[in-house]
């Protein structure tokens, strides 16, 4: 390397070093601004938040405290509780808590008050509670399952009250925040006392109230109305109060109710939140809605979500509305999914407006948000009106033609004053019901054709927006497979409709909550589905009529009845809501609508389900008693020859082409088929898969009881017992049917199976026959594990009565070759006596 080149190689990478060193220190300016600006956000948010928590924490001396001693003299403190009208709330501090102890109220010298244990928890940390003598009920704070709500925290082991906030039914506290931006702050976090097991206070018009519970380590907040042991001894709010009409501060909702529906509307989008269906029961012989497990499963371990209404709500009254804190336990299904009330560290989930039921929606959220004031409310009717600048909606919905013989049916008026563009009106996302273990979504919609013919269209289920803005439905309905939301334009309307999926996150079916941490069923695979009409511009008031429940056959055609123009003969055609869900429908769904016919006529003179599909499957039996009974006979000549194919297989052993012939000619001497085995199951196949569909398809199987406590719905596969941990395909539920059917099939094969027991003297046909006999029972067991107990009686009763025809038959042959040998045998002797 040269002078000159050298001078360059060093002056460039001092150059280069120089500008490098010169952008760090600029950079290094700069980023120390930007951390001093961050910093002094940081403080700023800091401060904030210690002033608001300083405000909002309440003082000890605020609290309604008192102090417990295990004696009468106050010489051993146990801890710190609440009082409240002779009720002492604490958490427990011993596995096992005295019967008896002694409070007094905190940081005073007042004389001690003896109180007995309530409800102990038999475990550390948990809800307690104490009554004075002439107590029994213990008034509590109910926090809203949804908003946001300040609480007080107090740890009973000392006297530290931390403020805290309740958003959605979920705990957050702001003193953790503010650790954090400690920590950001000053690169560690100090180290405070931990919180621990706290008690929950509420502040109500009554003063702070027990609440519920909160486990800082595991994230867990319990309300105290969730507590089964203390169900009876909670003393909520009053039921009843009287509310100005016209009020609303928030979500308020509205219910109408009759025998075959409770009707929750909202003031949000004036919608229905909630369509649930009371069962049917001794008081109520109206309704056709039977309780299934899943419903039982809802009430004894998630009672929070089995609430209806789920929320506080009015009723009607004498110039006023009604107020009632609570719903009712159980009772109901729920047609449309609605408000997910979670506990513990799982964070509920608010229901959007916009997938209510029956609200007007647009590409502008805020129209499915439009807060409505109720305008009229009576026992069958309630009217709302909601304004904008540019427009007036007024909705009136209406019960009373429930009353003259239209079950499930709502009328529906709105009437739309200025802009009605780019308005279309909703269903509502139905409830998951499952066929077979798998929910059965359905969209359809009717339209009428030339000369008044009406065609039903099944629409494929959409992965984002199906619209249609030429045809002209006469109905648009969604279904869950037994259960459908139907609404009918009774007035012109634009053409078009639209089909919508609903993210299973944004509207999680009531299933997710069992068995949740297995997860089960994930709200992932449950997507929903909405279906939509548009609102007529410039039409004034525009008419429905809406179909909201099951998809009941008798239900369905009266409703038709009711509905249908006796001068035109027009019907609406309600009663094709219920579609035949079987395997390659263009297959079974002739087998199903004949089978549906004979069992519906069965079960008129039997009154039982179970006793019908027994005749059912009689009746197939005698149907096809020739076809079973020619390929029977074919079966039992292979099984009489097969000794002599195997003499034949041993003696031309070398030429395989003469076994062949030798074989076949053996078939068609003796009448003998090779596939006369497969016929019976093949010609089985058609009714089993039309058989399949009918119980996904009659509403009148969900629910229907065989074996009380076993077989309790013949729409759904039975269950002897159950447990909580999930097995891979077996699930939480012990199902003995398919077990049955397969221990028969097994028998049915060792029945039906000729020749020699031990399988050394088998031939190789036979051992061949007997391995795939043994793995169709295993086969058939598996595949009917989790098929609907309804379907898994008709096969045993099928294979039962085949094993029947089976051994008549095999008798019948066998005392006519018996009388064909002695016919042999005699009469050479007889021409010998001529001679």
């Amino acid at each position: 390397m040269d002078r000159r080149t050298f001078l360059f190689v060093i002056v460039t990478s001092v150059t280069l070093i120089s500008v490098n060193l010169f952008f760090q220190w600029f950079n290094q300016g700069d980023m120390e601004k930007r951390i001093a600006q961050q910093r002094a956000i940081l403080t700023e948010q800091k401060q904030q938040l210690e002033s608001e928590i300083a405000q909002k924490t309440a003082s000890p001396k605020d609290l309604p405290l008192v102090e417990l001693f295990t004696d009468n003299e106050a010489k051993d403190l146990i801890g710190l509780g609440v009082k409240v009208n002779g009720s002492v709330v604490t958490l427990s501090w011993a596995p096992q808590l005295p019967k008896e102890v002694y409070v007094r109220a905190h940081e005073t010298k007042e004389q001690l008050e003896k109180v007995t244990i309530a409800y102990d928890p038999q475990s550390l940390g948990y809800i307690a509670a104490y009554l004075t003598s002439g107590t029994t009920q213990i008034p509590v704070g109910q926090i809203p399952s949804f908003g946001e709500y300040p609480v007080q925290l107090l740890n009973p082991s000392t006297d530290r009250v931390v403020f805290g906030e309740i958003f959605d039914g979920s705990l957050n506290i702001p003193q953790e925040k503010l650790d954090k931006l400690n920590k950001q702050l000053n690169g560690k976090s100090p180290s405070p006392q931990p919180l621990g097991n706290v008690l929950v206070l509420y502040k109500t018009d009554k003063g702070y109230l027990p609440a519920g519970s909160y486990d800082q380590k595991n994230k867990s907040f319990i309300q105290i109305e969730n507590i089964i042991g203390l169900a009876n001894l909670i003393l909520a709010p009053s039921e009843k109060r009287e509310v100005k009409t016209g009020a609303r501060l928030s979500e308020q909702f509205y219910v109408l109710e009759n025998e075959y529906q409770q009707l929750v509307f909202s003031n949000y989008g004036g919608a229905l939140a909630e369509i649930n269906l009371p069962f049917r029961t001794k008081e109520n012989k109206n309704s056709v809605v039977r309780e299934i497990g899943f419903d039982r499963d809802m009430v004894e371990h998630h009672p929070y979500n089995a609430m209806f209404p789920a929320h506080a709500y009015f009723t009607p009254g004498q110039g006023s509305f009604e107020e009632h804190a609570k719903g009712q336990l159980g009772g109901y299904y729920p047609l449309i999914r609605r408000d997910l009330i979670e506990t513990g560290n799982r964070k509920s989930v608010k229901i959007a407006p916009a997938y209510y039921a029956f609200n007007i929606v647009s590409k502008y959220p805020e129209v499915a948000q439009l807060v409505y004031e109720v305008k009229s409310f009576e026992k069958d009717k309630i009217v709302f009106v909601a304004s904008q600048p540019h427009r007036r909606i007024t909705k009136s919905y209406s019960i009373a033609q429930q009353k003259e013989g239209a079950p499930y049916i709502i009328d529906l008026t709105i009437t739309i004053e200025g802009d009605g563009k780019g308005l279309w009106l909703s269903t509502g996302v139905p409830e998951v019901e499952l066929i077979s273990g798998q929910p059965a979504p359905t969209l359809m919609y009717r339209i009428v054709r030339a000369k008044n013919k009406s065609e039903i269209k099944e629409v494929k289920l959409p992965k984002e927006i199906l619209t249609n803005t030429q045809d002209y439905p006469d109905w648009i309905a969604t279904a869950n497979g037994f259960f459908s939301v139907l609404l009918d334009s009774t007035s012109k309307t634009d053409p078009g409709y639209r089909f919508q999926f609903v993210a299973g996150d944004e509207v999680p079916s009531r299933l997710v909550e069992i068995d949740q941490e297995y997860e089960r069923f994930k709200a992932q695979n449950m997507p929903g589905y909405l279906a939509m009409l548009p609102l007529k511009v410039n039409q004034g008031a525009l008419n429905y009529r809406i179909y909201a429940g099951p998809n009941s056959e008798r239900i369905l055609k009266q409703v038709d009845k009711k509905f249908t123009d006796k001068v035109t003969g027009y019907s609406p055609d309600y009663n094709q809501l219920q579609v035949y869900h079987g395997w390659f429908p263009f297959i079974s769904e002739p087998f199903t609508a004949f089978l549906s016919i004979i069992l519906k006529t069965c079960y008129q003179f039997t009154g039982s389900w179970v006793f019908s599909i027994f005749l059912l499957t009689l009746l197939l039996r005698i149907m096809l008693y020739p076809l079973n009974a020619w390929s029977m006979r074919s079966m039992i000549r292979m099984q009489e020859i097969a000794p002599k194919i195997e003499a034949l297989k041993e003696k031309y052993k070398n030429d395989p082409r003469k076994v062949q012939m030798e074989t076949m000619n053996l078939w068609r001497d003796t009448g003998a088929n090779p596939l006369s085995g497969c016929f019976p199951m093949i010609i089985q196949v058609p009714f089993l898969m039309g058989m399949f569909g009918l119980l996904k398809t009659t509403f009148s199987l969900r629910g229907a009881v065989f074996v009380p406590g076993w077989i309790d719905d013949l729409s759904a596969p039975d269950v002897l017992f159950s447990w909580e941990k999930p097995i891979w395909f077996i699930g939480t539920e012990f199902h003995l049917l398919p077990i049955i059917l397969g221990v028969v099939m097994f028998c049915q094969a060792r029945f039906m199976a000729s020749g020699p027991k031990d399988p050394s003297k088998m031939t190789d046909q036979q051992r061949q026959g007997r391995v795939m006999a043994n793995m169709s029972a295993v086969f058939f067991t598996f595949i009917f594990y989790n098929f609907p107990s309804g379907l898994n009686i008709y096969w045993l009763f099928s294979m039962l009565l085949g094993m029947l025809q089976q051994w008549w038959m095999a008798k019948q042959m066998k005392a006519k070759k018996a009388s064909d040998e002695i016919e042999v045998k005699v009469t050479p002797v007889a021409k010998k006596r001529k001679k």
